[in-house]
């Protein structure tokens, strides 16, 4: 964070570098947070730390040092007084370099206590850790020598002292400005402390007067208390913490001392006093004071025995030299013991060092040597001839480890204490024990410097106590108390104008400090107000709780005048919130928050106001009284007060009379919409083109050209306009009626589910008890007795608007919302059923009603309160409402089904009949189509098979209309199509019908016989056309073969030719009518099927004709008809029947008996295979066409 802000000021992350602009109220608050005066309202109350505060946070785990944080901390402080520069479009800017930067500037103008609080001490000294020593001592010189005066622009330079209490740290910072600090900064630091020091001689020699009246100066200090006095009543008001008298009497003591001066008389020292302090405190009982003594003095020996069993040195603070002192002779034994023990192990190694075990050696010598002499001490005390001269000397087994012992011995000490401390430890710790030393006698030497002139009058005091005797000495003292009775009346005349003048300014500058803290309290009602005007009730109540710290017997009138205009803000916010809630056209959210603000608002208690009517009726300039009290509202006829209910459920009950009115208004409207229509105006004049267009944009275009008339025509006249409006403004009508209801209900709901929260809340805050006194009105009840009727007053309105008078499938009738006493032709337009286009439309807004209220009404049974055992319905409340919007979602889509299917089956009749086309991708579409768009197609299963049905049977018709007045190529076409329809589109017709969970099985059976009936039979009609035809060909150029010359012919015989070219032509006709297309009852290609028909025609034709004429043939006639039926068998061998085989093998051999072969083929000549080769020469056409 901390580098963020460096970042933040020194503008390097804007490009181009521009720093920000900074505000002089800020700056403060940066430095020392919540401990300068707040004016921002939003930060009022809160805890704020500020950068003084962060450079000297202690350290919680150890003692006199900070936190790691306080380095990054000073560094940045140490920036901004220091390094801050200002950028602006990526350019310097250029100041002067004898002006302080915004942040230094802000720094040097705090007080010496405010600056405390960055404990430069402990960054310049002490603490290493998180200390920052040279940021600091930056710091440190800014302040000395830039520090400013009240005035904020005279220099008032500071005493190093002030910053730094301990000799160390003073001497550190010293050491740090001869040393590294700059040659200028050296000089203005030094030129400052010099100033300093030159002005404290001239403190001192102030005149007589000025010292006289020094006393008046601590009265008036204290008589300010008065102002503190009055500053701490206000405080009590706002319930805040009163200032303590004793910190301010401490402080004015302080700054008196430092204006005075060292104390000039007797009754200014501290030593008079705690002399009068003891005087007047009352003697206690003996008993207890002496055990108070008794008590005390046994804490300090004990603290002064801790003191004495401490490390001087303070290499081991946890060591208590005390248990090392009795146990001495056996530590010097036992460290005996280990030198031996380590020489021993240093000789047992391979290589030694011999240096190292001289110097165990002489440390075990020593060792021995003082335990000799120490024994040798111990026997001298015991015996008790000892002579004079030795019992002067010390005896060895006295010598003591402890510092403060007549007996100390230092080698001793060091031996059994820090024998193995090495030397540069010890001659640190030296050091810092010399430190101690000196740090002691320069106290000393302060203490006299600082009440030096105290010393020397208390010298001249004893002088003249010396030599004044007797009577002398009295009269001196009365002379001296005469004149300093005088000099402090002599004072307090000259001095009291300004005194008073000083007194009047602190009592301002109190009151000022005071009108600082409680700024945003006075300002609440002007905040409030203008948060009202705007619209912003939460922030209008979060001013309105900064009011309620005012305590209720408050004495002060301007806070009084201030709860006072709260309050009446307070409650126009409730009125305004009150208004808002009972508004129909404002959005759910808004509502929601109104509810939410209305009962915070409530929360807060706000006073009532016996006036609250007079005030309400001059803000709307006077009128008459209102008809309704405050918090009433008239809503379609029925009064709501808002402040008898929790505000959710008063919302409930007002947006629940706006819907019933809606309600009741639409069908109205549509009621006479229609009337008005049926005298003569039109549906656009009445709803406007727009709407009217949205609604006709399916309609046909041949339908819309004779509905815009020019002029009106009656129910009378010739036209029937009206009709198509009456129509169109049905669908309106039920488009409007599903506009509200999508609208109105899960907003109704939104709301009622705040208000069973809010119940939810009250009873486990309070408790709830049903019939125990009166009872409450819940959420649930105001759906069971103002939302469900009329909701279900909507959809039946929707129903019939959509439906007409329709049977619904519950056996009912579709009750009349309006028009029941229209006349009987409007009565019958608004009964009838919609056309097909309008159906549709009608069919999705229904779907969307039931969605809403299906959803709606799941959610409206999660109003029910868990004891439901008072309440009648065991269901939702929107149940019926739901059953019914299903019926005629029902209705509709099953006439839906039956318009979609008679559309499709007139298109799908006329393609068929005009252009022979089977068209089952109309019905698919069409059952996509439904599929998509029918709410509940498994209700309309009947509709959708018979549907289906009868688009195949109306597409069958049509083809065979198609195929009556045409020929052979119709009928193939016909029978591709139902062959192409079988073998794919039934299918997907089928699968289709099966995803919208019909029975497939029955629609496919029915379809297919349609199909394959109308197939067959024109097939079979084909076929019979193939034979009738090939029998023709068949007799073609008999008599010129028969009753010619018998000789051998090089042409191809007639008869051949006809027949083979008419079986040709079958194959192209149905190959190019169906290719290769498998007739699924035989198994079989439709090209093989009419081949072998024609084949086995060609087979019969040729032998009736043989058989006719075979008595008039003769031989070589006989034996070449004979090959030609041979090879007319191997060309249709492929396609004909067995029967036709053996028939031409029959006529064949008969034939071959007649020309005299016995039935057998001659192997050559004219007549035998030379004439087949030479047939099948002559026809090789027929041969290639019909050949394998």
């Amino acid at each position: 964070c901390l580098q963020r802000f460096r970042n933040y000021a020194s503008g390097e992350k804007t490009k181009p570098r521009t720093t920000p602009e900074f505000y002089d109220d800020d700056l403060p608050l940066l430095f020392l947070g919540s401990l300068v005066p707040v004016l921002d309202e939003d930060l009022v109350g809160q805890r704020l730390y500020g950068l003084l505060q962060a450079c000297g946070s202690p350290s919680v785990e150890h003692e006199n040092t900070l936190k790691r944080s306080a380095r990054p901390a000073m560094a940045l402080l140490k920036y901004l007084v220091c390094d801050f520069c200002e950028y602006d479009n990526g350019v310097k800017v250029t100041a002067d370099p004898k002006q302080l930067n915004p942040f230094a500037f802000a720094l040097c103008s705090l007080l010496p206590s405010q600056l405390s609080h960055m404990n430069l001490e402990l960054h310049i000294v002490g603490d290493k850790r998180g200390g920052a020593k040279e940021d600091a001592c930056h710091i440190i010189s800014l302040i000395v020598t830039r520090h400013l005066a009240d005035d904020g622009e005279t220099t008032k330079y500071l005493p190093l002292e002030t910053l730094l209490r301990s000799k160390a740290a003073q001497h550190a910072y010293e050491t740090w400005l001869k040393q590294s600090a700059p040659k200028q900064l050296q000089k203005q630091v030094n030129k400052a402390l010099e100033s300093i020091a030159a002005a404290s001689p001239q403190k001192q020699q102030a005149p007589e007067s000025i010292k006289a009246a020094s006393p008046k100066k601590k009265q008036v200090s204290i008589a300010d208390d008065s102002s503190i006095e009055d500053e701490d009543d206000i405080d009590a008001e706002f319930g805040l913490a009163p200032k303590k008298k004793k910190a301010v009497a401490a402080t004015t003591t302080t700054t008196t001392t430092s204006l005075d001066g060292p104390p000039i008389k007797w009754e200014d020292s501290e030593l008079y006093r705690e002399q009068v302090r003891k005087a007047n405190t009352p003697e206690r009982s003996s008993v207890r004071d002496s055990q108070q003594e008794v008590a005390e003095k046994k804490r300090i020996e004990q603290e002064k025995l801790k003191a004495q069993g401490k490390d001087p040195l303070g290499l081991k603070p946890d060591l208590d030299l005390r248990e090392i002192q009795q146990l001495k002779m056996e530590l010097l034994e036992q460290a005996v013991k280990d030198l031996h023990e380590e020489i021993l192990e240093e000789r047992n190694q391979g290589e030694a060092d011999e240096e190292h075990i001289q110097s165990l050696e002489v440390q075990k010598e020593s060792l021995e040597h003082i335990l000799d002499t120490m024994d040798m001490g111990m026997n001298r005390d015991a015996d008790s001839d000892n002579d004079e001269d030795e019992t002067k000397g010390l005896n060895s087994s006295e010598r003591s480890i402890i510092p403060t012992d007549p007996n100390f011995d230092p080698l001793l000490f060091l031996t059994l204490v820090h024998r193995n401390a090495s030397y540069d430890v010890l001659m640190k710790s030296i050091e810092r024990l010399s430190n101690k030393t000196e740090n002691q006698v320069m106290q000393l030497q302060n203490l006299v410097r600082d009440n030096f002139e105290l010393f020397v009058r208390c010298a001249d005091g004893f002088d003249i106590f010396e030599g004044a005797k007797g009577a002398n000495l009295e009269t001196r003292l009365d002379n001296l108390d005469a004149l300093a009775e005088s000099c402090s009346d002599q004072a307090r005349k000259s001095f009291k104008p300004l005194l008073d003048n000083t007194n009047e300014v602190r009592k301002v500058q109190s009151a000022l400090r005071v009108l600082q803290r409680v700024g945003p309290v006075v300002q609440a009602p002007h905040q409030m107000r203008q948060h009202l005007e705007n619209g912003r009730f939460s922030q209008a109540l979060k001013a309105y709780r900064r009011v309620l710290i005012i305590e209720e017997n408050c004495k002060i009138d301007l806070l009084n005048r201030v709860k006072e205009k709260a309050a009446d803000a307070a409650r126009e916010a409730r009125r305004d919130l009150e208004k808002r809630l009972s508004q129909e056209k404002i959005s759910v959210n808004s509502l929601l928050e109104g509810i939410q603000d209305l009962t915070e608002l409530l929360d807060l208690d706000v006073p009532p106001d016996p006036r609250e009517v007079l005030k309400v009726e001059d803000e709307k300039g006077g009128e008459a009284l209102p008809a309704l009290p405050v918090g009433s509202f008239d809503v379609g006829g029925l009064v709501i007060n808002v402040r008898e209910h929790p505000p959710a459920l008063a919302c409930l009950l007002m947006q629940a009379a706006h819907f019933r009115v809606l309600v009741t208004n639409t069908i109205e409207k549509a009621d006479q919409n229609a009337t008005r229509i049926y005298h003569g105006e039109t549906l656009t004049s009445i709803q406007g083109s727009e709407e009217v267009a949205s609604v006709r944009q399916n309609t046909f275009v041949d339908d819309m050209s004779v509905r815009t008339p020019e002029s009106k025509k009656t129910a009378g006249s010739a036209g029937n306009q009206w009709k198509y409006d009456v129509l169109d403004a049905r669908v309106v009508a039920t488009i409007r009626a599903v506009d509200l209801m999508r609208t109105w209900l899960p907003r109704l709901l939104t709301i009622g589910t705040a208000a069973r929260e809010d119940e939810k809340r009250r009873a486990a805050r309070v408790g709830r008890h049903r019939g125990d006194g009166e009872s409450q009105l819940t959420a649930f009840e105001v759906f069971l007795t103002n939302i469900t009727p009329a909701v279900s007053q909507l959809v039946d309105h929707t129903a019939f608007c959509a439906l007409g008078s329709a049977v619904r499938t519950s056996g009912k009738k579709v009750k009349m919302s309006f028009g029941s006493h229209s006349p009987d032709k409007l009565q019958s337009i608004l009964k009838s059923p919609l056309p097909p286009v309008q159906s549709t439309q009608c069919a999705k807004e229904l779907a969307e009603l039931v969605r809403t209220v299906i959803e709606s009404s799941a959610a409206a049974n999660g109003l029910r309160h868990a004891d439901n055992d008072h309440f009648d319905y065991n269901l939702s409340p929107l149940d019926e409402c739901r059953v019914l919007a299903e019926e005629a979602v029902i209705t509709v889509e099953r006439r839906r089904c039956i318009f979609a299917f008679d559309v499709c089956a007139r298109t799908c009749s006329s393609r068929a009949s005009g252009s022979g086309k089977f068209d089952g991708d109309a019905i698919l579409k069409c059952l996509h189509n439904l599929s998509e768009e029918l709410y509940r197609p498994e209700e309309c299963a009947s509709e959708i098979e018979k549907g289906c049905e009868l688009v195949v049977r109306r597409s069958c018709e049509g083809l065979a209309s198609y195929v009556r007045d045409r020929g052979d190529s119709a009928r193939l076409r016909a029978v591709a199509e139902c062959a192409d329809a079988l073998a794919g589109t039934l299918q997907d017709v089928v699968r289709e019908v099966e995803y919208l969970g019909c029975n497939s099985q029955a629609v496919e059976e029915v379809m297919e016989e349609d199909v394959m009936g109308l197939e067959g039979a024109m097939f079979d009609e084909f076929l019979d056309n193939v034979r009738i035809n090939v029998a023709n060909c068949c007799k073609v150029g008999w008599m010129g073969m028969v009753d010619g010359p018998d000789v051998a012919s090089s042409t191809f015989p007639p008869y051949l030719s006809a027949s083979l070219l008419a079986i040709v032509r079958c194959r192209a006709q149905v190959e190019k009518a169906l290719g290769d297309k498998v007739r699924r009852l035989e198994g079989m290609t439709y090209q093989f099927l009419a081949l072998a028909t024609a084949a086995d025609a060609i087979s019969i034709g040729i032998c009736d004709e043989v058989k006719t004429r075979k008595t008039h043939l003769k031989v070589k006639q006989a034996d070449r008809m004979a090959n030609e039926l041979q090879f007319l068998m191997n060309i249709l061998k492929s396609y004909i029947s067995d029967e036709g085989l053996s028939l031409l093998e029959g006529t064949r051999r008969t034939l071959c008996s007649r020309a005299g072969r016995g039935g057998k083929a001659v192997d050559d000549g004219p007549d035998g295979l030379a004439a087949i080769e030479e047939l099948e020469r002559l026809g090789r056409v027929y041969v290639l066409c019909l050949g394998e």
